[in-house]
């Protein structure tokens, strides 16, 4: 007959363990990722508000969700910020992300009333979300400019390049650290890929007003001033 189980038994109680730990941590991890995600939303919705239209929420997933604000004033047609949060349930899976600098990210959609006066991509190619960034752009045959002091600009031909560091200047000046920005003439019109911001030292409104600025630039005429 089978021996039956036994926490008298090291290995029977090492598995015990390590189940209870997986378990406790599981609904821990799942209750900081629900509040995190709370914590962005109620962050978000400030600055998103502040373009206007009609507010919508949609959770995609229980580490991705969505704000999006259709029908927004100029230049704005809609915006669409989506929250993707590192996984909190398994603490085997959030070690290994924090360990290889992975982060909760912000990524926004944007499509304007106009569609831009340029394309182009503005990368920063030391991290995961740049690279894969600059590997799409490469597939366009563009080339490229590097700005220090860590962008590389991927553009269309005839886009000027002093337009193309008004934009890197206006994101080095940002608090905001965007890793990838992209600008297409079809919608979606813009997409900012960037690491989550710290909620306690930024604004959305701050967010919202980089947006804008950024519109202004990728909105401007070619050979018209960049002041």
């Amino acid at each position: 007959m089978p021996t039956p189980l036994s926490l008298n038994d090291p290995f029977t109680l090492f598995l015990f363990v390590a189940a209870v730990v997986l378990m406790v941590g599981y609904g821990v991890g799942r209750w900081s990722n629900q509040r995190r995600g709370r914590h962005i939303s109620d962050w978000l919705e400030p600055g998103l508000r502040s373009v206007g239209g009609t507010p919508t929420v949609q959770r995609v997933s229980r580490s991705v969700f969505r704000l999006q604000m259709a029908n927004a004033r100029r230049p704005f047609r809609t915006v669409t910020a989506s929250a993707v949060l590192i996984s909190r349930e398994f603490f085997p899976t959030w070690l290994w992300e924090r360990l290889n600098g992975r982060h909760d990210l912000l990524i926004i959609h944007i499509t304007f009333r106009d569609p831009p006066s340029l394309e182009a991509d503005i990368v920063d190619p030391g991290n995961e979300l740049g690279r894969r960034g600059e590997a799409q752009a490469k597939g366009f045959h563009w080339p490229s400019l590097d700005i220090p002091p860590r962008w590389r600009v991927y553009f269309a031909p005839g886009v000027p390049i002093s337009t193309l560091q008004s934009l890197a200047s206006q994101l080095a000046a940002s608090s905001f650290s965007p890793w990838r920005v992209a600008l297409r003439r079809n919608a979606p019109h813009m997409l900012i890929s960037m690491p989550m911001p710290d909620l306690q030292q930024a604004r959305s409104k701050d967010l919202v007003a980089m947006l804008v600025e950024l519109s202004r630039l990728a909105h401007m005429p070619f050979g018209e001033p960049n002041t």
